[in-house]
């Protein structure tokens, strides 16, 4: 059981929980987040790490009340207790080596970005934080920000509130002025990182943009972190993310949670229509049938459904790889693992090999083999 060390309104919607965690306020880092249950009862919920304290033990997260869980863990007081605080989850933020850094946050994102900004100014980055609400009386944080930023500027909507003008307006203001960014981050939401990087794109500034908006479980199961194009759009490696053409596209189930991903345009559709081998004996569309239980067999009991190939399925299907030059499974794959490398290893047989090869990248196989979308990942 966690306790509730703090609780803080910050607006109407929004507020602040310092969390007594000590094990997991010893490792946790900007941009990392940690999985929480108000009760036995409660559904698992990803929340951002707002700041920590090691030497109290504590981390602070800040959440605003959308859902369920969320209206739950609001009606939570200090002195109380959750049941769960798992973490700290996913990659942290990389701060080594930037000397200029535009910190770039809109509504609640702005909560995220405070450890951001706070991580690159205490290693003695020079941090311009530009912030953006709806208005004054939804701004949050304002005295944490101004201690986590060499510049503070903050701008609303409707002017009530800093300067009358959005965040893009803001960060071309300060690029146009002079500021030479090594690097902008932009956290908040889709539409809004979506234009930092068309911004970003005319100055070739690298820019990092959060995809916590789309996430849900944490565990890569619901595929927030991983995304496909429809049939219209290009396709999308996880490193190779771009947030202005994101706002079209949708996840694919399956891959570990990283958090934040870097946002660089790509130059040319990534497409498996080029070929290194010619050498493909199995050159059917449709793949093996996969051998299952049958249903009434399978109610009444817990074995897994699937049964796998034989050898000799196993081989022929591998055999339909088309050795794609451009090798969109591999930039697709969150921990790329090289999978026509292992694949060409089943198809003569070798599944030591294929393992090894998979094993170089990967400690669980048998789990990211059972999640992966593997029928539009590599088919």
């Amino acid at each position: 059981m966690y306790r509730i060390v703090k609780k803080r309104v910050l607006n109407p919607t929004v507020s602040l929980m310092e969390i007594e965690a000590p094990a997991v306020a010893r490792k946790a880092e900007p941009g990392q987040f940690i999985i929480l249950r108000v009760d036995e009862e409660g559904e698992r919920i990803p929340l951002t790490i707002a700041d920590f304290d090691r030497e109290r033990g504590t981390v602070t997260i800040i959440y605003q009340v959308v859902g369920a869980t969320t209206e739950k863990l609001n009606h939570s007081s200090e002195g109380d207790f959750l049941q769960d605080f798992v973490g700290p989850l996913g990659r942290a933020t990389e701060t080594e080596g930037l000397k200029r850094v535009a910190v770039v946050g809109g509504g609640v994102g702005t909560a995220i970005a405070y450890p951001v900004a706070k991580k690159l100014h205490d290693v003695g980055c020079c941090v311009d934080l530009i912030v953006g609400f709806r208005s004054r009386d939804l701004v949050i944080l304002e005295d944490e920000f101004k201690a986590a930023s060499t510049q503070l500027i903050i701008g609303t909507d409707d002017g009530s509130y800093g300067k009358k003008a959005l965040v893009t307006d803001l960060l071309r203001e300060q690029i146009e002025a002079g500021a030479r960014y090594d690097r902008v981050i932009a956290i908040g939401p889709v539409i809004m990182m979506k234009f930092v990087c068309q911004l970003t794109r005319e100055y070739n500034i690298p820019t990092v943009v959060s995809m916590n908006p789309i996430m849900i479980d944490g565990t890569g199961m619901c595929g927030g972190c991983r995304w496909g194009g429809r049939p219209s759009s290009p396709a999308w490696t996880a490193r190779s993310l771009t947030a202005i053409r994101w706002t079209s596209t949708r996840p694919w189930p399956g891959a570990p949670c990283t958090r934040i991903l870097s946002a660089t345009p790509m130059s040319r559709r990534v497409t498996c229509s080029n070929r290194r081998c010619g050498n493909m004996p199995n050159m059917r569309a449709d793949k093996n049938p996969m051998p299952h239980q049958d249903p009434q067999v399978r109610a009444g009991n817990f074995s897994e459904v699937a049964l796998g190939y034989t050898r000799e399925q196993a081989m022929d299907e591998a055999a339909r790889c088309l050795n794609c030059r451009n090798m969109p499974c591999v930039a697709g794959c969150p921990v790329k693992i090289h999978i026509p490398q292992f694949i060409a290893k089943v198809a003569e047989g070798d599944f030591e090999g294929a393992y090894q090869i998979i094993a170089r990248d990967s400690a669980l196989p048998a789990v990211c083999g059972r999640v992966c979308p593997q029928e539009t990942q590599c088919e």
